[in-house]
């Protein structure tokens, strides 16, 4: 059985006939319209963005979705394709330039392959569907080869640097650790989904409840925010007065003592 990823020849070794291995950097960057609680991974090979006139307005994902325990940018063992930068104005969804990451066989080197741009597909780096390559348009970009330990120890130093976390992003990061474990459920039906900083009026943290499910017609989504808050200053005492707050009240009175819209 053939260990390559969906939409790679059979014959295709991703190593074969590579002229040359680049060097990975990443970096965190805050988009000048943005806050900075939002910043975007950004990435360079050999010192540039290897993006560069393939579209205008490429941005990097949010730190979170891109350096969490499923990190994309790791190869799986049958590769798969990553979304690796998105629109300009944030939304995944609008366009995504997705290549697939694969290892070589011999497990020296990692690749980016066949770079295609997506629109509708992702709303993050990765989707759970199988994605075929013809749902995106090709972009005439090279492929991309890197030495395997130069780019697993580059993704791994910017994994633990949590430098870009700001006081805000690390309350919300906490509410939602000290919060998952207890798969609270906002009545009638509706489980903890996560929990983020607030935005734009950057109070608070908002915690969403969330659920998906098949309709007659289409997949339904239903979801509600709460909003938490504290004028504590740091963030871990302001994170379990949050917690405490929220586990003071019934879940039944959670929408109209914490009801949060937009």
């Amino acid at each position: 059985m053939s260990s390559m990823a969906p939409g790679v020849p059979k014959n295709a070794d991703p190593m074969q006939n590579a002229p040359s291995l680049s060097v990975l950097s990443l970096q965190f960057e805050v988009a000048e319209e943005s806050s900075p609680d939002w910043p975007d991974l950004v990435i360079r090979v050999d010192g540039r963005d290897p993006f560069e006139g393939s579209r205008s307005g490429w941005r990097g994902f949010d730190p979170s979705s891109m350096l969490g325990e499923d990190c994309p940018l790791i190869p799986t063992s049958s590769g798969r394709r990553v979304a690796v930068v998105r629109c300009g104005c944030g939304e995944a969804g609008c366009g995504s330039l997705a290549p697939l990451i694969v290892a070589s066989v011999d497990g020296r080197r990692i690749s980016w392959l066949d770079f295609r741009d997506y629109v509708g597909v992702f709303a993050g780096p990765v989707v759970d569907e199988e994605i075929k390559p013809d749902w995106g348009r090709p972009k005439d970009l090279p492929d991309l080869h890197f030495d395997r330990d130069q780019y697993l120890a580059e993704v791994e130093r910017v994994r633990w640097d949590r430098g870009w976390e700001t006081p805000r992003r690390r309350v919300a990061r906490l509410v939602g650790e000290r919060l998952l474990p207890l798969n609270l459920v906002l009545p009638p039906n509706l489980p903890f989904h996560g929990a983020g900083a607030a935005w734009p009026d950057n109070q608070g943290v908002v915690i969403s409840f969330a659920l998906w499910g098949e309709g007659a017609e289409e997949q339904q989504f239903s979801q509600k925010l709460l909003k938490l808050r504290s004028d504590l200053a740091e963030p871990e005492a302001a994170a379990e007065e949050m917690v405490q707050a929220l586990l003071a009240v019934p879940p039944e009175r959670w929408s109209e003592t914490f009801g949060y819209r937009p």
